[in-house]
């Protein structure tokens, strides 16, 4: 009888170190794997589709050249619209003296063209044209190099002082294209240039070298003075909304969805992505600024956790 109730005695006590000790150890755990929990604050954004691509820039320019060898004295400012007509540009002949008749000795190099004046040129001017970018053999023209040049005091007998460019005339461009595909003549295409979105109409494919010739709906600014430069494809329309890291997405059973903090304590919420990109998804129905796990993995539902990292 005595050794029946000591046994008892010791089924009791194991039995109730071992709750102790698993309570500890769970305890423990808890607070360790709680304490291993990042969390970032759903914001609001957007998740953007573009691409930058190479751009090669064709307007109708005409080369202004120098009659006479002599010194240049420009009238027209860099920049500034002339009309067909109008003077740009004196240039006054070598060894003649300050003050001579014009009409003896100074030569006026009127505007044959309205449209922007520059005195900047690359000797492009003839080469890199619309007509040339859709007719001819873009491997060869691509390859020109262009040598920008801006006239000193001054210039020689034939040499281009500057460049007339017809502002009322659409710009056209070349863009090199790493693929082709859901692209098509007549199709338009948004693109970005420096500060300036606007959407160009494709008017021819190319394979070699691969890429699309493309028209604006007006002059581009800017691509006068720089024929080659990079520019932004968009090539879907943004998507804003509230955004999250992706690495905060975790499929619990079939349900896709991510852990929240709300009020102390992690909990699973089933979501839905509206888009996404390499590193962020757009959520729907998720509140801005809600604490969400970036480090999500089975056995976090139902945590008392703190917030400490954000």
């Amino acid at each position: 009888m005595e050794g029946k109730r000591r046994k008892q005695y010791y089924w009791f006590w194991g039995i109730l170190f071992i709750v102790l000790v698993s309570g500890i150890v769970w305890s423990y755990r808890s607070t360790y794997i709680a304490g291993t929990i990042k969390f970032v604050t759903a914001q609001t954004g957007t998740i953007n589709h573009e691409h930058s691509v190479a751009a090669t820039f064709a307007n109708q320019e005409l080369p202004v050249i120098a009659p006479l060898s002599g010194k240049v004295q420009y009238i027209a400012e860099d920049g500034q619209r002339i009309r067909r007509g109008e003077p740009a540009a004196v240039v006054l002949p070598e060894g003649a003296a300050p003050g001579t008749k014009e009409s003896l000795q100074n030569q006026t190099i009127t505007a044959a063209m309205g449209g922007l004046f520059f005195r900047q040129s690359d000797g492009l001017e003839t080469i890199l044209t619309s007509e040339n970018l859709i007719m001819m053999d873009l491997n060869k023209l691509l390859t020109q190099t262009s040598q920008v040049r801006v006239v000193g005091a001054t210039a020689q007998a034939g040499e281009i002082i500057g460049k007339i460019v017809n502002n009322l005339v659409p710009t056209v461009a070349f863009l090199e294209m790493s693929s082709l595909d859901g692209l098509s003549n007549g199709k338009s295409i948004r693109l970005t240039i420096a500060n300036q979105t606007v959407s160009a109409k494709i008017l021819r494919k190319s394979d070699q070298p691969k890429g699309v010739i493309v028209q604006f709906p007006h002059y581009i600014d800017g691509t006068t003075a720089q024929r080659r430069q990079e520019v932004t494809w968009i090539y879907r329309p943004p998507t804003n909304g509230i955004l999250i890291p992706k690495t905060a997405l975790w499929t619990q059973g079939e349900e896709l969805g991510v852990f929240l903090w709300s009020e102390g304590v992690v909990e699973f919420r089933k979501v839905k992505v509206l888009d996404e990109d390499d590193d962020m998804a757009c959520i729907e129905n998720l509140p801005s600024g809600i604490p969400v796990v970036i480090t999500p993995r089975e056995g976090l539902e139902g945590l008392v956790a703190k917030v400490k990292n954000i």
